[in-house]
């Protein structure tokens, strides 16, 4: 069998209005040369952080943990994006609560995959639907 890794993996929501962007992104990264392993979920990062049911956790980090250990992955993107159905913030988009929201609910994405999978970086950003990315810490 042929070896076939990637350095990276990259997390965000199936929301249509994010093709472009995100393709944006993966150039902007370097992603699209190098080759990275997707996983388009509704609310991706909404469902590891607080999940409605811990199966749909679980389901994330055991297609994260596919990459990981079958294409050697050891960065990880996660990506929120403004005006997120999965977060019901529609009557708070582009405010302080909303960033804010987000930027928890990545903050605790972050660590726990630190934690589940050592010696990866974990990079979380917030995109606006003009495809402005910002890092967020």
């Amino acid at each position: 069998m042929a070896e076939h890794k990637c350095r990276a993996c990259i997390v965000y929501c199936m929301d249509f209005r994010l093709h472009e962007p995100l393709d944006n992104f993966f150039a902007d990264q370097k992603l699209d040369g190098d080759g990275a392993d997707v996983i388009r979920v509704a609310g991706a990062i909404k469902s590891i952080s607080r999940p409605k049911e811990a199966r749909d956790r679980e389901f994330l980090l055991e297609q994260l943990k596919v990459a990981y250990e079958l294409h050697e992955v050891r960065q990880f993107y996660l990506v929120n994006h403004e005006d997120c159905g999965a977060y019901g913030l529609e009557d708070v988009v582009d405010s302080p609560e909303e960033l804010a929201t987000h930027r928890e609910d990545l903050r605790v994405a972050k660590a726990l995959l630190k934690d589940r999978f050592p010696g990866t970086e974990v990079y979380t950003y917030f995109m606006r639907l003009s495809g402005k990315a910002d890092l967020v810490d």
